[in-house]
């Protein structure tokens, strides 16, 4: 391996080892820190740290702008996992661990780039940001970094795409409904109003107002129940309410507003507990940016990009849902989430290489 590999390689493997997870703000916190301490001596960086409810970031531009011409983007927050999966490995050209596609290699990437862009006699007009709550929604990172006024004109969030090109996915949301009914003894069941019957008979309605897609091509509004909670641990009493909750992927054929009238004509003497939600990431796939990117891509892969939309959210709809194009572009890796995640090393050199290429035609 040469010398970009063998710091790409040293970097995520040391990023693996934090286990950032949702519910350990330490680990969070000293991961961020990790990433400052390689910053702290390069010139010409600025370095802005933040956080919020425990969700620390780190926003870092070689301009002393809020509003570079280009934004990259990364998260160091990963899913639970095993303890050994915090043990990075390598192995036959991969980095095995958690976070290593998802997306710690990327942050990897992000870090060596901030070091070399910075030592340019005059470095280019570009920003990082590095959050820690992606995973759980973005809110108190990219979300809010946004919202306290960090923009810029495109946005690269290096999510795992395979070295493809992500120019959209669907909205989400997330609705809890209360169904009200009347407890009684499940040997008089006339005397009760038992809530799982309407229960039944809501989750058929959205069946067969939202059939589930059935595949990764089939790109429609999915509308599915996750949780149900019926009854309070007595097997012969009729339940005096019942819970549902929905996970929704919408597609820009629908609103959220309009999802949740339909829930109410399936559920009609419903209460909704609680209904969160928040945009897709859509962007032009012909936009110029995208198409220089892909020019790129082919030029150092020997192929033509795929260009994807997907089924899960990412950060980048933070920015394009306010005008600002944005894309994912990632290494190559596979077992997102799973028991056996990794990254291909090789895969980051080739991002790094594109993106420094890329940056050469702003």
């Amino acid at each position: 391996m040469n010398d970009l590999d063998l710091e790409l390689t040293r970097l995520t493997c040391d990023l693996i080892r934090f286990e950032t997870i949702a519910d350990r703000p330490d680990q969070l916190q000293a991961a961020i820190d990790y990433v400052a301490t390689y910053l702290a001596n390069i010139p010409k960086v600025h370095l802005e740290r933040s956080s919020a409810n425990d969700k620390p970031a780190l926003v870092v531009t070689l301009q002393p702008t809020r509003s570079p011409r280009l934004m990259i983007n990364g998260h160091l927050d990963v899913v639970v996992g095993q303890a050994n999966q915090f043990i990075p490995e390598v192995r036959d050209g991969r980095i095995y661990g958690r976070g290593s596609q998802d997306m710690k290699g990327s942050i990897a990437v992000m870090m060596r780039l901030i070091r070399d862009l910075a030592q340019l006699p005059q470095p280019p007009d570009i920003g990082f940001q590095f959050v820690t709550d992606e995973e759980i929604g973005g809110r108190q990172g990219t979300g809010r970094l946004r919202d306290e006024g960090w923009r810029c004109d495109f946005m690269l969030c290096l999510e795992p795409t395979d070295l493809g090109i992500m120019f959209e996915h669907k909205g989400g949301m997330w609705a809890q409904l209360r169904i009200p009914g009347r407890a009684a003894h499940g040997s008089r069941p006339w005397e009760g109003d038992n809530p799982i019957y309407r229960l039944t008979r809501g989750i058929q309605t959205i069946h067969e107002r939202y059939p589930p897609p059935v595949g990764p091509n089939d790109w429609r509004t999915s509308v599915t129940p996750t949780e149900i909670r019926v009854g309070a641990g007595s097997r012969n009493q009729v339940p005096a309410e019942a819970l549902v909750t929905f996970d929704i992927r919408w597609t820009a054929d629908t609103t959220p507003e309009a999802i949740q009238a339909d829930l109410a004509v399936a559920f009609p003497d419903a209460e909704f507990v609680s209904v969160m939600a928040s945009a897709g990431l859509r962007t032009d796939p012909e936009h110029p940016d995208v198409e220089r990117i892909a020019d790129i891509i082919e030029r150092h892969t020997g192929q033509s990009p795929r260009f994807y939309r997907e089924h899960f959210a990412t950060d980048a709809r933070y920015y394009s849902h306010i005008g600002v194009p944005a894309i994912c572009l990632g290494p190559i890796g596979a077992g997102l989430h799973s028991a056996e995640e990794w990254v291909d090393i090789a895969s980051l050199t080739t991002l790094y290489h594109i993106i420094t290429d890329y940056i050469d035609t702003l």
